[in-house]
Order: structure tokens, then sequence, then C-alpha cells
């Protein structure tokens, strides 16, 4: 049963829960002797009931409780009162490795800084004969200070060999600690722990070598939907060498990650100190110059060069201090609009929006934001709403060592909003190096509109439309439409209200022609008050796309691309129209683009990801696929077509996995996922398909329809299908021309024909 705040067990009071470690539940609890916090780790009742366990683990935490080194969680005791049974040990304050590894990896120096004080924490421990057997990042903390901590040596084994006399202690550990028994977590384990073999020091070396390539590439080397196809990896297959996947990585590191990453055993370093040698040598020949170019984003297989020359910025979401939350959509569109002001500076490069709230909340540190976005300076604040005023205080960072270039407080009211957002602006580009032609015509005052309500009422519609919902896509309109009510001139809110409406059929079964009158009609009154507003031009290209206008299409997309050459949204949506027409190598160089622009972005990740599957390249399209869900979770297009490829690769349990988290966020799932796991209980893969195609046609797409019929062999009803998704112009049809799962329709002859039917042939 968990333990309360202010319970006491024995000399030591309850403070707050900490979480669930290895053994059992963690808290942190008040010594009344000492006077000093500690981590107290409650022992589950099995454990603490078998008296074989306990006496081992008494014995090793004798063994723990000797290490005295800076780089491993002191073991205080081990104790019983009250019925329980329990370690205490030293309270680290801090996070989890796994919370401070960006996408991308961290900066070379870092690499090697917390290599080799794993190396050292590993040796320490080997010398004591204590195997650690499940290294892994959510079992190392950086602490505030930024030094390293490993937990959980109370799950390694006694590597020492049992003398012959004590028999007890032999049956013991052989009980525990025998061949066959697999203890880890599986993408850390070594090939010797999968085959159930006893773990030794050079089995930590193997979850070392996996945490540095996963510390460097931002992915682990082996990967897989499943435990079983990630065992089946670590056994067989090599891991992709460091410098294919960042160009920065130095060889010598590759070579001590390839080491340690040996299937065989006697193969890999002879001790940990060695592998801390090895790192320093790196350090050495690396100098002290801080190696800050981040890389692309794992699986895409390509690097991404240093910053260029020029000042560049990341400009992080402003916290929220006010009293009440629901002003969150307020610091969030200050950000978004301070980062719309100094991206119309020339000379400035400015990282885009997704990739810089992909950091919200999660407090990073300045050089992890500058590896991860490729820029030189982060500007990060925090805004307090009360009333009419509002006070925003601001800080500018270098990268490169960590110092302030500028920092200020400002308190205005509301109605000096604008200005406050252009004396940052002033005082940013005063202070990055360069120089940057602020004053220029209609840069830094131009909002669309000098109404403060309908300004406000902008800033909460992109805050809905940035959540990618429908419930929040048609909240944004509501707000949008409120901004234009009290200014029909306020351009910045048409393109708002074009960009829900273009995106509102993906989230949900609005049909595609009666929500892109409204995409036309918003976009054509925002270029009609700023002619070369290219994110808008980029919306209406993607409406014609759709509308298979392909000439017109590509044209517009080029002429956007043209204006805002930053937009990493106009090249997404242009590798839309490569793909589908047939230009799989164009729309692989947009998709490039787009990463290096906005690595952080889901949307991204995911259109990549059906770039790799249209390529036949399936572990690399669902890699990109969770890439995505781990930027955002409930994405409804990312965990769609995730499903759909556990589907076509005969992964039912995943399949099933993934569709009810899309049930949750996305109302075009037609049929409960229950009811489906019934039908393929029933009657295998077909019996799912008819289950499918049994809701209301109100409730399916054609296109879909169209997949599930041509699967069950009805080639007929699926050409049936696509015919009613020409004519209603289904925003999913041109999506057919390269989603992975219609391959089997594509082979028809009466493709070829729906082809002509919609133009694409004229644009091959």
């Amino acid at each position: 049963m968990p333990l309360t705040p202010s319970t006491r067990v024995g000399p030591y009071e309850i403070v707050s829960s900490l979480g669930a470690g290895g053994m059992g539940e963690v808290y942190r609890a008040h010594d009344s002797r000492l006077g000093r916090d500690v981590a107290l780790k409650l022992l589950p009742a099995p454990f603490a009931g078998d008296p074989g366990r306990l006496a081992r683990l008494e014995r090793e935490a004798r063994l723990v409780a000797g290490l005295n080194h800076p780089n491993i969680v002191v073991l205080h005791s081990i104790e019983e009162a009250d019925g329980l049974r329990f370690i205490t040990m030293e309270l680290v304050e801090g996070e989890t490795l796994d919370r401070h590894l960006p996408p991308g990896g961290l900066a070379i120096p870092r690499v090697v800084e917390l290599g080799i004080a794993l190396a050292e924490a590993l040796a320490a421990a080997h010398e004591k004969g204590i195997v650690h057997r499940d290294l892994k990042p959510a079992n190392v903390m950086i602490t505030r200070d930024g030094r390293v901590k490993v937990l959980d040596f109370g799950l390694a084994k006694l590597e020492s060999s049992v003398e012959a006399g004590d028999a007890t202690q032999a049956d013991t550990v052989a009980a525990l600690s025998s061949a066959g028994q697999v203890i880890g977590t599986v993408p850390y384990m070594a090939p010797e722990q999968i085959r159930g073999e006893a773990a030794e020091s050079r089995t930590d070396l193997f979850a070392l070598g996996v945490l540095i390539h996963e510390l460097t590439a931002g992915t682990r080397p082996f990967i897989g939907a499943t435990a079983g196809v990630i065992s089946s990896a670590i056994l067989r297959d090599a891991p992709p060498p460091l410098t294919a996947l960042r160009a920065d990585a130095p060889p010598e590191l590759q070579h001590i990650v390839a080491r340690c990453l040996e299937k065989d055993p006697a193969s890999r370093f002879a001790n940990a100190r060695d592998v801390a040698e090895a790192l320093r040598r790196v350090r050495h020949a690396e100098g002290t110059a801080a190696i800050a170019a981040p890389v692309a984003p794992p699986g895409t297989g390509r690097t991404v060069a240093a910053p260029p020359p020029g000042p560049s910025i990341a400009v992080l979401p402003f916290a929220n201090l006010s009293r009440d939350e629901d002003n969150e959509y307020f610091s969030d569109g200050l950000t978004e609009e301070l980062m719309n002001v100094l991206g119309r500076i020339r000379g400035l490069r400015v990282a885009a929006r997704t990739s810089s709230f992909h950091f919200k909340s999660k407090h990073p540190t300045i050089a992890e934001v500058g590896a991860a976005l490729n820029v030189g300076a982060v500007l990060e604040g925090s805004v307090r709403k009360a009333g009419n005023r509002v006070r925003i205080s601001v800080q500018l960072v270098k990268v490169a060592d960590g110092y302030p270039l500028w920092s200020d407080t400002m308190e205005r009211t509301l109605d000096d909003i604008f200005a406050v957002q252009d004396d940052v602006a002033r005082a940013v580009v005063a202070a990055l190096p360069g120089e940057l032609l602020f004053s220029q015509p209609g840069l830094a005052t131009g909002r669309g509109t000098r109404n403060r309500d309908a300004y406000d009422a902008y800033l909460e519609g992109r805050f809905y439309w940035n959540k990618r919902s429908e419930a929040d896509a048609r909240k944004a309109i509501e707000f949008f439409e409120r901004a234009l009510a009290l200014d029909e001139t306020f351009a910045e809110a048409w393109a708002g209200l074009a960009d829900a409406y273009v995106t509102l059929p993906f989230y949900s079964l609005t049909p595609t022609d009666a929500a892109y009158v409204e995409a036309r009609n918003a976009a054509s009154k925002a270029l009609a008050l700023r002619p070369d507003y290219g994110p808008v031009i980029a919306t209406l290209a993607y409406a014609d796309m759709i509308d298979l206008r392909w000439p017109q299409a590509e044209e517009q997309y080029r002429r956007a691309i043209e204006l805002a050459p930053e937009d990493a949204n106009a090249h997404k949506w242009y590798a839309d129209l490569l793909m589908m027409t047939g230009r799989s190598s164009a729309a692989s160089r947009e998709l490039r683009t787009a990463l290096e622009l906005d690595p952080l972005s889901a949307n991204i990740w995911t259109i990549q990801g059906e770039w790799y599957w249209l390529e036949g390249r399936l572990d690399e399209a669902m890699a990109n696929y969770r890439k995505a869900l781990e930027l955002m979770p409930t994405l409804p297009l990312a965990l769609e077509l995730a499903t759909r490829l556990c589907w076509q690769r005969d992964q039912i349990a995943d399949y099933f996995a993934l569709r009810e988290r899309l049930e949750a966020v996305s109302p075009r799932v037609a049929v409960p996922t229950a009811t489906l796991r019934e039908a393929h209980a029933r009657g295998g893969r077909r019996a799912v398909l008819e289950a499918q195609l049994s809701a209301p046609v109100a409730r399916l797409l054609p296109s879909d329809r169209a997949r599930w019929h041509a699967e069950l062999g009805d080639l007929d009803a699926a050409f049936r299908d696509l015919d009613d998704s020409l004519a209603q112009r289904e925003l999913r049809l041109p999506y057919t021309t390269y989603f992975g799962d219609f391959a089997t329709i594509r082979k028809d002859p009466r493709y070829q024909e729906l082809l002509a039917k919609m133009g694409v042939a004229r644009a091959q």
C-alpha cells in the first residue's frame, strides 16, 4: 500500500513520493536522527518476505555502501521498522538522463564527459565485484549542477566467485543469478543477457555502448516495434555507425561504441577504465572548443551542417506566471509573435515555432537547445498577466558559453503590448553579432491590427490551432472569427482562419469541399491585405493540390518558398505534391530542407515516414512515425499511419494498441477497437476488415473503404470507392498515389485511368 506524506516509518517521516524504482516504491523521507532528507525505497512484500533474497541484498548492500565514488548514489542502510523492509539512500536533486536527451543527440563534448563519468562509475563498482545489469538513461541522474549519479545498483549481482565452503551463499546466488534468468531492459541488454547467460562486467560495457550511441545520435542502435524484434537485432544485426548518423561524430568515438557493442564479450574492452581512458583521448583530440553542430534527428541517414554564418536564434515558449492558467494562450502567443517579428529581420535566422515549442515545460539547458535547433542564441522569458497589466522578463543567452547577452524586465499595460514586442526585438538585434538592418519598411510595427481585443482573440485562436485536434480547430475558428469581427483588416487572423479550415478535414469528418470554400475565402482576404504573405500562399497551394490543380499548386508552392524560404510547412507540403506526381527524389530533398528548418516537427517526421514507406523501407518508416509520436503523442495522422503500417506488417498486437490511442483522439474511428479485437479473435484479418466496412457509410471515407475492399480481394468495389472519392474531392484521394497500403490498387490497370481523371499525368 503506498505511503502518504507525514507517515512515519521508524525514524523517517515520508515527505513525498518519488516514483517507482528497480525494486519498489521510492519516497523522499526526512531522517529525524540526522536531520537530513533521504531517498527511502520500500521493498515489495514478496521480496521482503524471502529470506534468501534479503540475505543476498544485505551482502550486496554492504559492498555498494562501500563504494565511495562521486558518480554513484550512496546507499546508507537497509532497515526494518513498523513491519516494513526498506533501503535508505542519498537523495539526488535533479532529473534522469532520459529527460536531458534532445532529438538529434547532445553536443559531442557533453557526450564524452557523460561517457567518462559513467565509465568511471562502472569501473568503481566492477572493482568491488558488482555488475549493474540494468544501465539505461532512466537509471542515471543528472544533478542540478550537471553531475552524473548512477542509480539502482540494487539490481546488480555479486560477480566474485563464491567460496566453496559457503554452501548457503552458493545456493542463494545460483537461485537469483543463474543462467536462464533474464534481468534488464531489452534495448540496453547484451546478447549474453538475452540468451539468459550469466552477466559479468563486460555486460555493462555493452549497455554503456548503447547509451553513448543514444546520447550521440539521439536514437538507440537497435530498434524495433516489439521487444522480440529488438532482441533479434541485438543478437544478429550490426549497429549503424555513428559517423553515418552524425557528421561531427569523431571516428574514435565511433570506434569506442563499436567495440563496446561487440556481440562476443571477449571482443569488448577489457574493463570500464579502458573505456574511460579511450574517451579521455577523444576529449584531448577534440581540444577545448565546444562542438555545437547539431545533427539531423535519427533515422534520416543524413547530417545537418554546422550553423551557417550570421546570427541565429531560438525563442523558447515564455513561462506563464499568471495566477490564471487560462492565460497560457497569452504567453504562448507572445512567444509566437516575437518569432514573427524577429523572422522579418533580414539576416537573422529564427528557429521554427514547432521545434522551439517542443521544449515547453521541459527545462532544457541552453546548450541542448542550441545543439538541437542549430542556433547561436536562445531567447527565454516569462509573462505575468494581471488585469490590464503585464510583466515580461526576458533573457538572451549565447549558446557557445551560456552567458547572457542581454536581459530586461518590462511592466506595461496591455495597450502597450505591441511596443513591448518591438522593444524586445530591437534589444535582441542590438545584442546579436553582425549587422542586422532592423529599420526596414513595415518591419517592426505591422501586426495587422492595433485593436488589442482582436489581437488577444487571434492569440487564443493560434493557441488552439496548434493543438491539432478537431475540437481545438473549431475553437480556433471561433477565436479567429471573433478577432475579425473586431477588425476585418487583420490579415494574420484571416490567415489563421484559412489554416484552421484547410487542416480541419485531417482531424474530422468535415467534407473537404465545404472546408476548402472557407479556407480559400479566408486566404484570399489575407492576401488582399498582404499580397506577399508567403505562408498564406502555401495554404492556397495546398488547397489547389487537393483540388487536383497541379500546375497552379506547384507554381504557388514555389512562390511561397521564394517569399518565405524558411517556412518549413511550405517545403513539407511541396514534398507532398512531388510524391503525388512521382518525383520521389525531389520530394526527399524538400523533406530534408523542412527537417533542417524545423527538426522537432511531428508533422514533418510523419510525412518523412510516408516517404520511407513509399520506398519500401518499412523499419525506417516506423521509426519516423514513432519519433513523431514522441514529439506529439496525440498527433492523429502519425497514429493512423503507424497503425496502418502495423496492420500491413501483421503486427496485430501493436496495431490494436496504436488504434486504441487513435480512437481516443480521432472522430474518424468509426468502429470501436474492442469490436475489432473480438472480430479478430473470431475470424482473423478478414473479419476485422469486414467489421470496418460494416460501419455506416457516412462514418467512412471512400479511400478507407477502397483499401479494405482491395485487401479482401474485391478490386471492383475498391475502384467504385475511389470514384466516389474523386466525386467528393476527398482530401485523402491524392495521397493514394503514394501511401504504402495502396500498392495493390496501384498495380491494377484501372488505376492509370484514375490518375488520368485526376490529371496527375500532366504534372509528371
